[in-house]
């Protein structure tokens, strides 16, 4: 008993080990993940696991075998210091969490204090308890497409709806396994209960059907949703796409360029209109070419991956078609806003290719993109309801409640009180306020973006002065020279709003940068007059 006691706990200090430091090399590269996973999260059962063998060692006899003792002993301390630091890590996600999302560089977030979860109470956090919600309803394998695995099925709220938020939750698996059953839980269980619709797809899977199929199936599933989704108490025009890992990877792509005709599914008509909300990418694979510098030694496996069993193509000769899958050469202006969590102990997924979209992300898009970084974190630990993946649930839904936001269409009052004149409109240049037409006589044609009062509603004005520092700073790193401006109507009661001249930006990028930042209309300047454009259409309002 004394040697079953000591291998079982070498085998958690060891597997311990692994979840702190996992090996990249060999037999420890391979081992790094199923091992380091399991240990990572669930260290409060390994410390249960590790007392109970010292208590039946203690039961069955002590062993007197000299020295033996001592190094069960000694085994059982190390279990116990590092299954604590893991609990640690776990429960410290908390506050890296909050600092990222309310420490964000543009548009940071209030983040819900632990206890607030609509469903994941602490004993399910304890345990890691991942069983839905009483009286969820499920509607299974409804048919999206004609592939027997073109089936999804859709979780709500009996009460939920109409009008509700919908999450488009795609699986991982390196697209050639996985399930819509298994995976984002204990997230998608808390949406759900904050009176969101969930649809999990399956898709299909390589090498049987190799790329782009996969992608094929989870635009279709997004099809679907725009569809048929009011039939649930969904809304088609609030929706946000998620995933982890090779699902991450879609839900990005399906954001970034869903409409791309390489992947639009047959008999899709153009009148679907396939833009999300945003995307909650779960250590997504976010680059598909293997580069090293992103990929700190593991691009290799990932490329050969592809070329084997998934494009089912060589990446010499094919490198176009590479990038064309990497969503981190995706990005453009009118990207939706990102939510990308990763750990730093991932041994499938290097950290430095999130860092790597990150950084691209927000030089390019007018969009927030937050970024959660998690140390000491494997690959999957959202599969468990741990502390960690309770934190990361606060963070989705922050960034997805924002994002989905209702949008009415511009009120018409609205409209005409945005007219210049009456409302008086002016531009600082060189320390000066000018009128809108001379400064457009300096300028050029320019259009002009307030941050003030999202969606109209009336801000306190260190909010507003808050995210104007906030559009000042994301539009310097877009590279975009920005005036101040000022607009106040005399003849209503809306309070003066003060926002940022920017010329040379197109009429699209316009519209996508009002649309970032929550507008429901923007000015465009011309010698010939001012013109009020509304920020879903570009039409004039």
């Amino acid at each position: 008993m004394a040697y079953l006691v000591l291998a079982l706990s070498a085998f958690l200090a060891l597997s311990a080990a692994t979840a702190l430091r996992p090996g990249r090399r060999g037999v420890f590269a391979a081992l790094a993940f199923p091992v380091g996973w399991a240990a990572g999260e669930l260290a409060g059962q390994a410390l249960v696991v590790e007392a109970a063998l010292v208590a039946l060692l203690h039961w069955w006899g002590w062993p007197r075998t000299d020295g033996l003792g001592e190094v069960v002993i000694a085994l059982a301390v190390l279990v116990g210091a590092e299954n604590l630091a893991l609990l640690a890590i776990s429960f410290r996600a908390r506050s890296v969490v909050r600092r990222a999302i309310e420490g964000a560089p543009d548009r940071a977030l209030a983040l819900a204090d632990p206890g607030e979860e609509a469903f994941g109470t602490w004993w399910r956090t304890a345990l890691q308890f991942s069983a839905h919600p009483r009286g969820m309803e499920i509607h299974r394998d409804l048919v999206y497409g004609e592939h027997p695995r073109n089936r999804l099925d859709v979780w709500r709220r009996p009460d939920a709806g109409p009008g509700a938020p919908v999450v488009l939750y795609l699986h991982g698996g390196a697209w050639t396994f996985g399930d819509k059953r298994e995976q984002g839980r204990p997230m998608l269980h808390e949406f759900v209960a904050r009176g969101w619709v969930a649809v999990t797809p399956n898709y299909r899977l390589a090498p049987r059907d190799p790329w782009p199929a996969p992608m094929v199936d989870a635009v279709a599933a997004l099809a679907w949703v725009k569809r048929e989704i009011a039939t649930y108490g969904g809304d088609p025009e609030r929706v946000v796409v998620s995933g982890g890992s090779a699902g991450g990877h879609l839900a990005a792509l399906v954001g970034l360029a869903g409409g791309d005709p390489a992947w639009r599914p047959e008999g899709l008509g153009d009148e679907v209109d396939l833009s999300v909300r945003a995307v909650l990418s779960y250590y997504g694979v976010l680059e598909m070419t293997g580069d090293e510098d992103h990929w700190n030694g593991l691009g290799e496996g990932l490329v050969h991956l592809l070329e084997r069993r998934v494009v089912q193509l060589p990446y010499e000769g094919h490198e176009a078609l590479y990038r064309s899958l990497s969503p981190l050469e995706r990005i453009t202006r009118d990207a939706p806003t990102f939510l990308v969590v990763q750990g730093t102990n991932d041994t499938l997924v290097d950290y430095r290719v999130a860092r790597a979209f990150v950084a691209r992300f927000r030089a390019t898009a007018f969009a927030p993109c937050y970024h959660v970084e998690l140390p000491f974190t494997q690959h999957a630990f959202d599969v468990t309801a741990s502390p960690r993946t309770s934190a990361t649930t606060r963070a989705a839904l922050a960034v997805a409640t924002a994002a989905a936001a209702v949008r009415a269409p511009t009120p018409p009052e609205l409209a005409a009180s945005y007219q210049a004149p009456p409302t008086r409109l002016e531009v600082d240049l060189e320390g000066r306020y000018v009128g809108a037409l001379e400064a457009a006589g300096a300028l050029g044609p320019y259009v002009v973006v307030t941050p003030d009062n999202p969606l109209s509603v009336a801000t306190p004005p260190a909010a507003n002065a808050r995210r104007r520092a906030e559009m000042a700073a994301a539009l310097a790193v877009l590279g975009l020279r920005a005036r101040a401006t000022r607009a106040s109507d005399p003849t209503g009661d809306w309070p003066s709003e003060e926002g940022f001249a920017i010329a040379g930006l197109s009429r699209d990028d316009a519209v996508a940068l009002s649309r970032a930042w929550g507008q429901y209309a923007f000015y465009e300047v011309t010698g010939e007059g001012v013109a009020v454009r509304d920020a879903l259409t570009g039409a004039r309002i």
